[in-house]
């Protein structure tokens, strides 16, 4: 294992220094379970929350992530000091780099933070596209907002859009008012065990390709609790969103957590409340049989045809209903789960993450011509897939690479000409850059195809009033 412990810099000043900013936190109640004597669960939200840990240990109070925004976390903080009595933080580990699991960092400057060591650096990135990130956000709160019109307001739907929707608007609040980059001072690459007396916490590198890359794992064997960030969810059995996943590491990790038949009860994810032990090692199951069933008729010859009618939901994989999860959603999560998984064992590269790397080593010039190459490459070297390019547009965007992700968008409008979506994200590229006329042509062209898209229809009123006001 290898450790890094990056320098404390000023971390005494921090409360010192962090600006006076009035926010809209009064508003939202600020809730927390008593899971045991040793474990806080504090969070806002009632469908979608923001949540944190806290674990009260002989040696110290230990943190597991830190939530969506300071002036949320203040509130947070002051809970758990009531509720266990004690103010001795020593640890925050942060699950993996993402703003609404970091952002809080700040309210703890006396903890030594603890995060995977390539969190840092995604940490750092964040913070310098964080006024376009901030402008994203308000766009999307105002999709919500027109989103709830056409909701029952007391739906599931309408409660989390609205979870989502107070959560961010004081996250930009803070971000452009209260907010301090509090990064993790102590990282590793493989695995870190905390030694607290009476409680121990195993961190796992999880491994590439099921959410950020920085993934950690979290596992208290004297609590059986695991901590998993937004690794999982339990209202979905998707193993991957594209072939790059380190399927052998995961089932590595996850054996290794669930080693003993009642290692773990409970699992805490940071937006969706807990998740049962025996969800968990159902995905798990999942995972390991739907590997060996496709590593063996790789083996054979098969092609990807053959593969997904051999071992389709209904054919073999109907015992992931075991989740709860309404069929449906189960077989076309199923059908994407043995397409990334073919993939994986077929070594196909994604042209995404392909183009993706080519863009951030040699721009966009050079990832305009990968792009024309890729196209006309062997079936058998690379694939397209239109999730992953729309990803990597997003991705683009938060790194506030306008033009790139427009570049990104119009390679799979070409690609998939009759899809709306490729089209409502076109023109949402257009709009961030300020280009109204062709952002109104794109989320025309969206509703063209799919009159529903409610997106759409929200961006186009609020762009020809926009239009209509200069």
């Amino acid at each position: 294992m290898k450790l890094k412990r990056i320098p404390l810099i000023f971390l005494s000043l921090l409360l010192v220094l962090m600006p006076v900013f009035v926010s809209a936190t009064d508003e939202i109640t600020v809730e927390f379970d008593r899971v045991s004597e040793r474990v806080l669960v504090v969070k806002s939200g009632k469908v979608y929350t923001d949540q944190i840990v806290a674990l009260a240990s002989k040696k110290g109070m230990v943190m597991i992530d830190t939530g969506i925004a300071p002036t949320l976390t203040e509130k947070y903080r002051k809970v758990i000091e009531r509720e266990f009595g004690r103010n001795d933080f020593v640890y925050v580990i942060n699950t993996h780099y993402h703003w609404d699991h970091t952002n809080g960092n700040q309210i703890f400057p006396e903890a030594v933070i603890i995060s995977h060591e390539t969190s840092p650096d995604r940490m750092r990135q964040f913070d310098q596209g964080r006024p376009n990130s901030v402008a994203q956000r308000r766009a999307r709160i105002t999709q919500w907002k027109n989103q709830l019109k056409g909701l029952e307001p007391d739906s599931e739907r309408a409660q989390r859009i609205r979870d989502a929707i107070d959560s961010s608007e004081i996250t930009c609040d803070d971000l452009e008012n209260n907010y301090i980059l509090t990064l993790p001072t102590l990282t590793f690459n493989d695995r870190l065990t905390l030694d607290m007396g009476d409680l121990t916490f195993n961190l796992l590198y999880f491994g590439e390709g099921l959410h950020t890359g920085d993934d950690i794992i979290i596992h208290c064997p004297e609590e059986k609790l695991l901590f998993t960030g937004d690794l999982f969810y339990k209202g979905s059995m998707s193993i991957a969103f594209s072939s790059q996943f380190d399927a052998p590491r995961w089932m590595s990790v996850m054996n290794e957590v669930l080693k003993d038949e009642d290692a773990v009860e409970w699992v805490y994810d940071c937006h969706n409340g807990r998740m049962s032990g025996e969800f968990i090692s159902l995905w798990r199951d999942y995972l390991v049989e739907l590997w060996n069933d496709l590593s063996a008729a790789s083996e054979e010859g098969l092609d990807l045809v053959t593969v997904q009618d051999r071992f389709s939901y209904e054919n073999k994989y109907s015992f992931i209903s075991k989740s709860g999860i309404d069929p449906e959603q189960l077989k076309r999560e199923h059908q994407n789960n043995v397409k990334y998984v073919w993939y994986r064992i077929k070594e196909l590269q994604s042209a995404a993450t392909v183009i993706g790397q080519v863009i951030a080593e040699s721009g966009m010039d050079a990832a305009l011509k990968k792009y024309a190459e890729i196209k006309d490459a062997p079936v058998e070297k690379y694939y397209f897939d239109e999730v992953e390019m729309n990803r990597l547009g997003y991705q683009l965007i938060n790194q506030n690479k306008l033009k790139e992700a427009i570049e990104i968008f119009k390679m799979n409008v070409e690609l998939y000409p009759e899809t709306w979506n490729v089209y409502d994200s076109l023109g949402e590229g257009y709009m961030l850059l300020g280009e109204k006329e062709l952002a109104i042509k794109y989320y025309e062209k969206s509703l063209e195809i799919n009159p529903d898209n409610t997106n759409g229809v929200a961006m186009l009123e609020r762009l020809k009033s926009e239009k209509e006001e200069l």
